[in-house]
């Protein structure tokens, strides 16, 4: 910091700021940072010990997420309702068409141990329920104008694995299919592409 002095061939003056004050040690340039390329510089290499295996991962799969009491009806006027994969079915679920299917896939839906009830209604269309193996179906209701048929495409010596499918299906004109089914059984019969895997 310089100052000009008010004499006349006064050279300037220099001015100490506060931190030059009291301090009269010479800093020098600072170290050189550490070359990566130089053994013995940079950061150390951490390599885990290959002989020492890592625990293994004792850790529970995550339950399913709870499911909800009762859902919002699903509806269509004049159309098909359709639900595959691994839709979010309530304990007590409702399908209306007026005109149209209801078709609904629960193989990856339904769990082993619970029971899930589901309502449907329609003037004229067909009701079709796929299950996965193993689940104790019971139907209520029926069609005023059709039949109730249900076959069977997994292995018969599959056990029960008590899930259960609560089915009230209220029909004016139309067939109430149930179909019990593994995911893997192949491409599915007449009537029932919809279910097909992608």
């Amino acid at each position: 910091m310089t100052s000009t002095g008010g004499g006349a061939g006064a050279g300037p003056e220099q001015w100490r700021g506060p931190s030059e004050i009291g301090d009269e040690q010479t800093v020098g340039p600072p170290p050189p940072l550490p070359d990566p390329n130089v053994p013995g510089q940079g950061l150390p290499e951490i390599v885990p010990d290959a002989a020492t295996p890592l625990p293994a991962y004792r850790g529970t799969p995550a339950p399913p997420p709870a499911r909800r009491e009762k859902s919002d009806p699903f509806f269509a006027l004049i159309g098909d309702v359709t639900r595959t994969g691994r839709w979010p079915a309530a304990r007590r679920t409702t399908a209306l068409s007026a005109i149209g299917d209801v078709r609904l896939d629960l193989r990856e839906v339904l769990q082993p141990g619970e029971t899930l009830e589901i309502e449907a209604w329609s003037l004229i269309g067909n009701l079709a329920v796929v299950v996965p193996p193993g689940t104790e179906v019971s139907v209520e209701g029926g069609a005023l104008m059709g039949g109730f048929k249900q076959t069977n495409d997994a292995d018969p010596a599959t056990p029960r694995t008590g899930a259960r499918l609560i089915l009230k299906a209220y029909l004016l004109i139309g067939d109430i299919k149930v179909r019990e089914a593994g995911p893997d059984s192949g491409k599915p019969p007449r009537g029932w592409r919809w279910s097909a895997r992608s």
